[in-house]
């Protein structure tokens, strides 16, 4: 029976030769990992648009681009070669169904609990599988930008006020020459002032720029090298630039203020800081590749 088990892909022989281990064919097992992966970011996107305010159209785009790059990179890794995806194993399917359990916390930001179990376990337990460990990386980079960035970004963010409103007077003195700092405050008019929050800081969208560079890798099948290192610097001081300039941006007036944090300037910003996070590692990749296809 066991062999006959082991011939159909259901069921494996453990070391000792003795019981049945149940692994789930490779087809079955790549189903599991999409609906997983999907079903995570669908049971968060709708406690985003069911259970909270309606957000502005810079979360929806950060958001949906961070989630949609994760799941292109996780589809990329399951669908490019099927046949060298291991199948799961029954220990592997219960961390799944454990952590899919995560989807019905009444929060979009808990949900991503799931990722951070199912992409720990396969990195503690089947990194040996090449495909299996990128996908457990994506899951924890999703983690990482819905999660773990956030509240660690929240912990810190007293520390890394400082370093920002110093890098933000720097910057504005280069074009305001009467820009006042007090505390987090910033101004050049004695009746209009602006307060640098952690949700407005020029740094909160770096863990965005670590999952769409980590995602491209991915789908482009291509190793961390230096190279990819210095475009995702590259990515992150672009990022970090875009924001300073919307904070200055929004210094002159209330409409000035309104435009770029809530109006389309926030959009535009949003837009323009997912171009600068894509556009190096995609140049990067692009180069390697015609690189390799120009060796003989």
């Amino acid at each position: 029976m066991v062999e006959v088990l082991a011939r159909l892909g259901v069921g494996g022989v453990s070391k000792a030769g003795r019981a049945p281990v149940f692994r789930l064919p490779t087809q079955a097992a790549s189903w599991v990992l999409l609906v997983f992966s999907g079903g995570t970011v669908l049971s968060a996107a709708l406690q985003r648009h069911l259970l909270e305010e309606t957000q502005s159209a810079q979360h929806l785009v950060e958001f949906n681009v961070g989630e949609a790059f994760g799941l292109a990179a996780i589809l990329s890794l399951v669908l490019a070669d099927s046949r060298r995806c291991a199948a799961l194993a029954g220990s592997d399917i219960a961390v799944l169904l454990l952590s899919a359990l995560a989807w019905f916390v009444p929060e979009q930001h808990g949900v991503y609990l799931a990722t951070s179990l199912a992409g720990g376990w396969v990195l503690f337990r089947r990194r040996s599988d090449r495909r299996l460990a990128g996908i457990g990386q994506i899951w924890l980079a999703l983690s990482i930008y819905e999660l773990w960035g956030k509240i660690l970004f929240k912990l810190a963010y007293q520390m890394i006020e400082i370093i920002e409103v110093g890098l933000l007077y720097r910057v504005g003195q280069l074009f305001y020459g009467g820009l006042g700092v007090s505390g987090a405050s910033l101004s050049i008019h004695a009746d209009w002032s602006i307060v640098i929050l952690e949700g407005c800081s020029s740094f909160h969208n770096l863990s965005l720029t670590v999952l769409i560079w980590i995602s491209i890798l991915k789908i482009a099948e291509t190793p961390v090298s230096l190279a990819a290192l210095r475009a995702l610097g590259l990515g992150a001081c672009l990022v970090v630039a875009i924001n300073v300039a919307r904070i200055l941006a929004m210094l002159p007036s209330r409409e000035a203020f309104v435009f770029w944090h809530d109006g389309a300037g926030s959009s535009l910003v949003a837009l323009t800081s997912v171009l600068a996070a894509i556009v190096p590692i995609l140049l990067c990749v692009e180069g390697r590749a015609c690189e390799a296809g120009t060796q003989p």
